[in-house]
């Protein structure tokens, strides 16, 4: 298979990685993530809310977008693997480092990149396993 398509359970996997850090992205925009409430000195109380780029600016984009540069990045290697020996060790590599800046954040946005990192693994697994099918079949005698 070395036109550079990938099988169903690999596209899938990659597309709900790149659908769920792109939204990510759009939620750090506008869903509101902080609460806040005001009581004046007479009494009136007021409910407001903020999103993440409104409480923190929009240098916050910058981790939120990490999940979504790895998705980018992973993609093209397991789609471009057939080219290139070392696109797997890339895409796991990749996929290796978004599970440990989870871990940093986990106090914060990490358990929101749980599903993208979930994703890339089993879109790398799914790779590796039908690589190693097909070394596999390849090395029986027909």
């Amino acid at each position: 298979m070395g036109d550079g398509h990938l099988p169903r359970g690999e596209w899938v996997a990659l597309a709900v990685a790149l659908i769920w850090s792109a939204g990510f992205i759009v939620a750090a925009a506008l869903a509101p993530a902080y609460q806040s409430t005001t009581e004046t000195s007479s009494g009136t109380i007021t409910h407001g809310s903020a999103t993440l780029v409104d409480e923190n600016g929009r240098a916050v984009l910058l981790p939120v977008g990490v999940p979504l540069l790895v998705t980018v990045i992973v993609g093209c290697a397991l789609w471009r693997r057939e080219a290139s020996r070392g696109a797997g060790p890339i895409a796991w590599t990749f996929t290796g480092l978004l599970a440990g800046f989870n871990v940093v954040a986990m106090h914060s946005i990490g358990p929101f990149m749980l599903p993208v990192t979930a994703s890339l693994v089993v879109a790398c697994a799914l790779r590796q396993a039908r690589r190693h099918g097909e070394a596999g079949s390849a090395a029986l005698p027909t």
